[in-house]
């Protein structure tokens, strides 16, 4: 290993005491979580009938089976808080065994509609987002930020010939299928390191509740107990 020579090891602390005397976040973009792999983070994964938390979005409240899912239509955004059973418009939201808790799926086909449309989904996909757990009022949340979605072409169901009559003008032309595990961004995700700083760290702070709707106001059920 070679060493530093003790005028490299000046130059250096120059450098540093100059880079550090002149620093700000000016013109730096915070580098969004979605560019990177996030294999073992927690996510939500959003279908036209039903939703999934993964395995570690579960792991991430500890001893939460039941919740409260919350949507702000103006910030595009869901929130999950864990609840009691019998709390109002409380969702059980895993499969909780003596030994261990895992994901499970929740159907839920009018609730799904409700996303798709008031974010403008394709019906033909399938959307995962990022979950972001904070601390609000001494309680821990789950913050999913629906404009961030990554977005999964589903499996087309294959029809018989007598439902689909196909020509061989239609054959020559058939699109070249998708794959239904990769993912993609939007450009205006994609195509950007990320937010300033500044915007950053005003976005991060979840100040207050207002604006955010119960599942059941959602739906136009209100004090009605769903379980999913």
């Amino acid at each position: 290993m070679l060493e530093l020579s003790a005028e490299q090891m000046s130059e250096q602390e120059q450098r540093r005491t100059e880079i550090e005397q002149t620093f700000d976040y000016d013109g730096y973009q915070v580098a969004r979580r979605e560019l990177f792999a996030h294999l073992r983070d927690p996510a939500i994964i959003i279908r036209k009938d039903s939703i999934t938390f993964n395995t570690a979005c579960i792991a991430g409240l500890e001893d939460v089976v039941y919740v409260n899912i919350m949507f702000n239509s103006d910030l595009k955004r869901l929130v999950v808080k864990g609840c009691n059973e019998n709390d109002r418009d409380a969702l059980r939201w895993c499969i909780a065994k003596p030994d261990k808790r895992k994901s499970r799926k929740m159907s839920c086909r009018l609730f799904s509609e409700l996303l798709y449309k008031e974010m403008d989904w394709s019906g033909d996909c399938r959307y995962k987002i990022l979950g972001y757990r904070i601390e609000f009022e001494g309680e821990a949340l789950y913050v999913f930020d629906l404009v961030a979605a990554e977005v999964f072409h589903e499996c087309k169901k294959k029809q018989s010939a007598d439902q689909q009559p196909t020509t061989v003008a239609e054959e020559n032309t058939e699109e070249q299928p998708v794959n239904p595990r990769k993912g993609y961004y939007p450009d205006d995700i994609a195509g950007t390191f990320g937010m300033p700083v500044e915007q950053h760290r005003q976005e991060s702070e979840l100040r207050q509740m207002d604006g955010f709707v119960s599942v059941g106001m959602l739906t136009g059920m209100p004090g009605q107990q769903q379980n999913l």
